[in-house]
């Protein structure tokens, strides 16, 4: 990631990696505040999870201040157990990246590493949602809130529905690793092939539904978005 790893803790070796996107535009901190939780952390290291790398948009200063603050927490009652610390991810920051790609594909995981598949954690845009689908990444949609219009609640119901993602929910996001993980169990690391490009132009059944969906939301402000409804189906 070179000069766009602004900050790193240190943690376990290399295992399955965590992507975490929130976007470009808009803030998402309740999203960010999730996965820099101790608990979100036990789970993933407890599932064998190496890294967790945020791209952390606006928010990207707090992002900084809460993975500083990891270090020294403490549990909030001696009747609570300590995080167990030297088995969370490394974790990795970055405010923008030109290429989220790069980011999410070691997700998938790799033969020639010997890694597993992991997750990546996406806002519901449809950019970052199709990037991961087309890539074919073990994906958690999380609807932000805080965005007029309920667009993205609609498309993570729809991409769930399909097949293609799990829907997380803030507050349960270690549900949702059990979930994806789950999906993936039965995959062997020589059964990874290294990922190819999709073909180009687009397939006929790959141009309706979430495509669809993609140009409808793409020509709206995320953060302004009209408040009417809007059907979305995926065949």
């Amino acid at each position: 990631m070179g000069q766009e790893k602004l900050a790193e803790e240190s943690g376990t070796a290399v295992g399955r990696r965590c992507f975490v996107t929130v976007g470009a535009t808009a803030s998402f901190q309740k999203l960010l505040s999730d996965i820099l939780e101790p608990n979100f952390l036990d789970c993933l290291g407890s599932q064998g999870f190496g890294e967790l790398v945020v791209q952390t948009g606006p928010d990207h200063a707090w992002a900084l201040a809460r993975i500083e603050s990891l270090g020294t927490e403490q549990p909030p009652s001696t009747s609570t157990p300590a995080p167990n610390k030297s088995r969370w991810p490394v974790i990795q920051a970055v405010p923008y990246s030109k290429d989220l790609q790069a980011l999410m594909l070691p997700c998938r995981g790799e033969a020639s590493q010997k890694r597993l598949p992991g997750a990546m954690i996406s806002h519901g845009g449809s950019g970052s949602i199709l990037d991961a689908v087309r890539c074919d990444v073990p994906l958690i949609v999380v609807a932000n809130p805080d965005l007029l219009g309920n667009h993205q609640e609609e498309l993570a119901d729809a991409v769930d529905e399909a097949g293609w993602a799990i829907k997380g929910t803030l507050g349960h996001l270690a549900d949702a690793i059990i979930k994806v993980l789950e999906k993936t169990k039965d995959i062997q690391i020589h059964d990874i092939s290294p990922y190819q490009p999709p073909p180009f132009p687009t397939a006929v059944d790959e141009r309706c539904g979430l495509f669809g969906w993609t140009a409808l939301y793409a020509s709206q402000n995320p953060v302004t978005a009209s408040t009417g409804i809007n059907t979305l189906t995926l065949d």
